[in-house]
């Protein structure tokens, strides 16, 4: 149901909705000029220049004739989620341990020795 609505609301195919106004109008058509084909019907009213005459109204009402854009009709689908599990194994790792102990004697050094403020100069 959402589908249709949308089909025929948002986009174009609510012209099909006018096939019993084309064959209709094809029938007159017939009925006032008994050799005209259906090929020669749809180049008279799709292929050929627009004519104004005294069944035009009729001819602009022809399904993909006009395109109406007064508006869209747009709806919102909304279809449930599934919930979806996922299983993940369980792998063990063995934790990396770092000791203090194996890093270079540097690393103790007081830091006072290395950063220190800026002094100012004494030769002056």
């Amino acid at each position: 149901m959402a589908f249709s609505v949308y089909l025929f609301g948002a986009t174009d195919a609510y012209q099909l909705l006018k096939i019993p106004l084309f064959i209709k109008h094809f029938v007159t058509h017939q009925k006032e000029d008994a050799t005209l084909s259906l090929v020669g019907f749809i180049k008279i009213h799709y292929l050929d220049p627009l004519v104004i005459d005294e069944d035009f109204d009729q001819d602009m009402q022809l399904p993909f004739k006009t395109h109406e854009t007064d508006g869209c009709m747009i709806s919102a689908i909304s279809i449930p989620l599934q919930k979806i599990a996922l299983e993940v194994p369980h792998t063990f790792v063995s934790p990396i341990v770092y000791s203090m102990l194996e890093e270079s004697p540097y690393f103790f050094l007081p830091m006072v020795k290395i950063f220190q403020p800026p002094r100012a100069n004494t030769l002056a």
